[in-house]
């Protein structure tokens, strides 16, 4: 057919295409978003009498064979995602741990439970709830922390401090924090009996008796004031005591008071039992007569006595005869200095072959002086208020000594006492309104202490009253 058309034309179809084709690729058409789907069905009515089986199977739209071992859990388990660890840590059952730790020097709650894993929050919510009482903050060396935590969320449940055998403080979680409680047990108290003979000192021949260090101590601090345990104690001195045991859950925790002791020193007897009026606790005579004195028979620890109360020493410097009014306790240098007695203080500083010295006065009449002081105790001075034991001054060898020493003396009126024998006052006696209950109870006590002796003590007693 184109060979029918002249050349020209044929050009000019061309030309047409051309421009046709450059319009259709420079302009394509828009497309339409709402183009009209047009849909015809045609319905045809069926009588589902007259329909078979194998009808229905044709009409039935075709779907993929399930397979004959197909399980539900297997097609769940397709879209499975992995649980997050924290959550999986959360939702599971808890598991709880314990834990103890001895505090030690330095350790703090803060310390202690970082340490151990414990969130800075549970620690700040445990310490919200020890905020008033502050137990947590006085923790010691030696008492002990225990606490649960819930091993799969980290979290504190329960922490307690353990004070003591006897005392504790628990902090429980709960909805708002953590919750406080204390603890207070208390233990079965006993009445115990010891006794001992010494031969050679009242700790030795008492511990080797059975009798407890503190006990020995408490025991010293009873009669210090009657007996000299540096200078009185002799062989075959006794002493008998009874005092309280402590028990918790059938174990010994420790012991409670002496209720009554008893010491032959010498030839001399001494009873003491504890009895607690408006004034407290303190040891009486079985008369109702306090066995605490007005002083203390020796101000300082010492090694001997130098040089003894003498009205006609021979001075060891001067090499004359010249009085000395008091007793020269050798002790080493340094060695704490005490009051004797409640006083103020009338002199602090040199006097001429005293050295450093003070002076106290104790009222109706007494008076004692330390010398050779190296130096005197912060607060000591003229004019100041000092009670029985306090420490008022250290051992030296100022003035005129030959050694480090503690000089003492003992005035009464203005007279020279011999600090050793003088008789030191009783301090105030016992109420009259607490002397009526006290007599009866203090018999009832020297009953229990005399049955107890052993065969060997009551004839040492027997010996002395005939």
């Amino acid at each position: 057919m184109t060979k029918l058309l002249p050349a020209k034309h044929l050009l000019l179809i061309a030309a047409v295409c051309l421009f046709l084709a450059i319009v259709l690729i420079a302009f394509p058409q828009k497309e339409t978003t709402n183009n009209a789907i047009s849909l015809e069905a045609r319905f045809e009515q069926i009588d589902q009498s007259e329909l078979t089986f194998a009808d229905i199977e044709e009409l039935t739209p075709t779907a993929q064979a399930i397979p004959k071992d197909f399980k539900p859990d297997t097609f769940s388990s397709i879209y499975d995602l992995p649980t997050p660890e924290a959550l999986r840590k959360k939702n599971s059952p808890p598991s709880y741990v314990d834990t103890s730790v001895e505090i030690k020097t330095g350790d703090s709650l803060s310390k202690v439970l970082t340490n151990e894993g414990i969130s800075t929050q549970d620690i700040y919510k445990v310490s919200q709830a020890d905020k008033k009482q502050k137990s947590l903050v006085r923790m010691l060396p030696g008492q002990t922390i225990t606490f649960t935590k819930n091993e799969n969320t980290g979290e504190l449940t329960k922490l307690t401090l353990v004070v003591d055998k006897l005392n504790s403080v628990t902090f429980e979680r709960d909805d708002k924090g953590f919750n406080r409680t204390e603890k207070h047990r208390t233990p079965d108290v006993i009445q115990t009996y010891k006794e001992a003979e010494i031969n050679s000192s009242l700790f030795v021949d008492g511990l080797k008796s059975g009798i407890e260090q503190s006990l020995l101590i408490e025991l010293a601090s009873i009669f210090g004031w009657d007996i000299d345990f540096a200078l009185d104690i002799r062989k075959g001195d006794r002493l008998s005591l009874l005092y309280e045991e402590k028990f918790l859950d059938g174990e010994k925790i420790g012991n409670g008071n002496i209720i009554a002791a008893q010491f032959i020193n010498n030839g001399r007897t001494f009873q003491a039992i504890r009895y607690k009026t408006q004034r407290g606790s303190h040891y009486y005579t079985p008369d109702g007569l306090a066995m605490r004195k007005t002083f203390i028979r020796t101000p300082v620890d010492f090694t001997r006595i130098s040089s003894k109360f003498n009205p006609n020493r021979l001075h060891p410097i001067f090499k004359t005869s010249r009085p000395h009014r008091g007793v020269d306790y050798a002790a080493a240098s340094g060695t704490p200095v005490k009051a004797a007695g409640d006083g103020k203080v009338s002199f602090a500083g040199k006097q001429t072959g005293y050295g450093n010295v003070v002076i106290i006065d104790h009222g109706r009449g007494y008076q004692t002086l330390y010398a050779h002081l190296k130096s005197f105790s912060r607060g000591i001075r003229r004019g100041a208020t000092v009670s029985q034991g306090k420490i008022i001054a250290y051992v030296g060898q100022t003035g005129w000594a030959t050694g480090p020493h503690l000089h003492y003396e003992f005035r009464i009126n203005g007279t020279h006492k011999n600090p050793v024998t003088v008789k030191l006052p009783n301090d105030d006696p016992m109420p009259k309104k607490d002397l009526k209950t006290y007599l009866p109870y203090a018999k009832q006590i020297m009953a229990t202490l005399s049955n107890s002796h052993s065969p060997a003590f009551a004839r040492k007693l027997a010996s002395l009253n005939n």
